[in-house]
């Protein structure tokens, strides 16, 4: 590490919150809480939306949020980055699912919904401890500012629609679903409007994070730090790999490089 850190951008879950009791160990409340009182912000970087962070009753005094794959960042102090989805992209999805209905999550900034229940959908939800989403009209998504999709179905079907979408991407996180944001949007996004917020080079903040959607948080940050549970990819991707969650490895990954950096 040859810069000190002056911020920490951290993945939710499977870095601070643990899915095997589902609750957040003490000792990453303890390494929070000490970061920030050594004047080291620190800032969550996930892929959910603000009311499944609530439903998971994660009550961390952070800095900021970096929300919905960077789609919405914000602080105590409001909305700092914003890229809803294109209403052109959001037409073509409506188009595809004329032709082909799957389920579809939408993510507007205080709400969200899903157009139809399906079971698989409820089983894969169950198992993140997220709450099955009212069901609405999606045709609402060309009303609202939609910040992020999720399409709940294998690559084979997605495939034709997501070639419509001219101004999105997408990061896949299972074989049945995908996250979709603007092209504008991205957690790297999300940690360089930070920065720019905070008055700091991205080369002096560290990433913490244990899934594919964290790359590219890595890519962003002058230093990283893959948890134990994550893939060989993702800890290639690292500079440094601490242990898993259940065994204090979010708190490790502060003592081990975040609080031994030089002055």
């Amino acid at each position: 590490m040859n810069h000190r850190i002056k911020a920490v951008f951290a993945d939710i879950d499977g870095t601070i919150y643990s899915h095997t009791d589902g609750r957040i160990p003490d000792s990453a409340f303890k390494a929070i809480e000490k970061a920030q009182k050594a004047g080291i912000p620190v800032f969550a970087a996930t892929g959910r939306h603000r009311m499944e962070i609530e439903d998971l009753h994660i009550e961390i005094p952070l800095d900021g949020w970096i929300t919905m794959n960077g789609a919405l960042s914000y602080s105590h102090k409001g909305i700092f980055d914003s890229h809803p989805l294109h209403k052109n992209d959001l037409k073509a999805l409506l188009e595809g699912l004329e032709k082909d209905p799957f389920p579809v999550q939408f993510m507007e900034e205080d709400r969200m919904y899903i157009n139809l229940f399906d079971e698989d959908v409820n089983r894969s939800l169950q198992k993140i401890h997220t709450p099955y989403p009212e069901i609405l009209d999606p045709a609402r998504c060309l009303e609202h500012d939609t910040y992020m999709v999720i399409p709940w179905v294998i690559e084979e079907r997605w495939a034709p629609v997501s070639e419509k979408m001219l101004h999105a991407k997408g990061t896949r996180w299972t074989d049945l679903a995908v996250d979709v944001m603007s092209s504008d949007s991205g957690k790297a996004n999300g940690v360089l409007a930070a920065c720019r917020m905070l008055g700091i080079d991205p080369k002096d903040t560290c990433a913490i994070g244990d899934g594919p959607n964290d790359i590219e948080l890595f890519d962003a940050c002058g230093f990283s730090i893959a948890m134990g549970s994550s893939s060989e990819e993702v800890k290639k991707k690292a500079d440094a790999v601490t242990d898993h969650i259940d065994n204090d490895g979010f708190a490790k990954a502060f003592a081990d490089y975040i609080f031994q950096q030089g002055g």
